[in-house]
């Protein structure tokens, strides 16, 4: 069973050094480009903020009134903060925002990792495939404007409002948690499937290609007890590794075909016609359990950050203080 923790990155003291002022094109907004490799808190970046390529910055309470850019292999931890434009993340790089604001996108070129909680992003989400990478995106009691588009690695929304569309083409998972997805929802080809649980979906969802959906309360993937509302159809075709549509208010029609082996479901109210692979359903034939693997999940992924924040703190240690202004 997946089970993400909830508990906040761990933003210990990170001393590093030289923050540099440089002339440079910038954003719109913004004349001055400041380097960060420190941390910093309670200051204004005037312009915009560059983390260069395997340096570090962390930063609390701090206004950047520019874009921020994090180059190939670099971190940014913001806690309190504000970025007035985008936020750009390189191959390998790695963002991390706890109580923030992102006034534009967020933008990740094949990158380590983004982590949203408790922030609010002004424009979209954008996950782009890198070679030899595996992104994330975590996202926590979250509201992201514009939609929300991944190509690659892994996506988990819990307490997420996404104001635009949800698309994930080719990830190793894709799960919906207790979230909402203003308009359509899109999943093409997760390689350990994906889960819809406790959520709103106001336009039409659609499942193809995935090794294992879960669409409600039955399935095995996640555990669930809350019923999810789908507001427009519902189309889950050529699936394997087993489709369970369990507990659903769906408004539209419910249809499909393809899946193999044949999907299961019970307990679904259908204001529309259900079709197809879905004219029939019946109940599981007995209560389905989550597999070993996917117990395994949030151990790794909770591993992976870890990893990832340690190494940025034993670089800090050696550095000295930022001097951002």
């Amino acid at each position: 069973m997946r089970t993400i923790s909830r508990s906040a990155i761990a933003l210990s003291t990170m001393a590093l050094a030289s923050a540099g002022l440089a002339l440079g094109a910038g954003s719109a907004s913004a004349a001055l480009t400041t380097y960060c490799d420190g941390d910093a808190a309670d200051v204004t970046v005037p312009g915009d903020l560059v983390v260069a390529k395997d340096k570090s910055c962390v930063l609390t309470g701090v206004t950047i009134e520019g874009e921020v850019r994090v180059q190939a292999g670099a971190d940014l931890l913001i806690t309190d903060s504000s970025v007035a434009d985008r936020v750009v993340v390189q191959a390998d790089g790695y963002f991390d925002s706890t109580g923030s604001e992102v006034g534009a996108n967020v933008v990740s070129n094949g990158g380590y990792g983004v982590y949203l909680d408790d922030s609010t992003v002004a424009g979209s989400y954008v996950g782009r495939a890198g070679e030899d990478a595996d992104p994330f995106l975590y996202s926590y009691d979250t509201a992201i404007d514009g939609r929300v588009a991944v190509e690659q690695g892994i996506l988990h929304l819990q307490t997420v409002t996404v104001g635009g569309a949800l698309t994930s083409e080719n990830s190793q998972y894709t799960d919906v948690i207790d979230s909402t997805v203003s308009r359509d929802l899109t999943v093409t080809g997760a390689a350990e499937g994906s889960a819809l649980c406790g959520s709103e979906v106001d336009g039409a969802a659609t499942y193809t290609a995935n090794v294992g959906v879960q669409i409600g309360t039955g399935g095995n993937l996640i555990d669930c007890e809350d019923t999810n509302y789908l507001g427009g159809d519902v189309t889950v075709s050529d699936n394997t590794g087993g489709v369970d549509v369990s507990g659903n208010i769906v408004r539209g029609d419910l249809a499909g075909e393809g899946n193999d082996p044949a999907p299961t479901g019970a307990d679904n109210r259908v204001r529309g016609e259900s079709s197809g692979q879905f004219a029939d359903l019946a109940p599981a034939a007995s209560t389905m359990s989550a597999q070993s693997s996917t117990k395994e999940h949030a151990k790794e992924l909770d591993a992976q950050r870890e990893e990832r924040r340690a190494a940025a703190e034993d670089a800090a240690e050696l550095s000295g203080p930022a001097n951002l202004r």
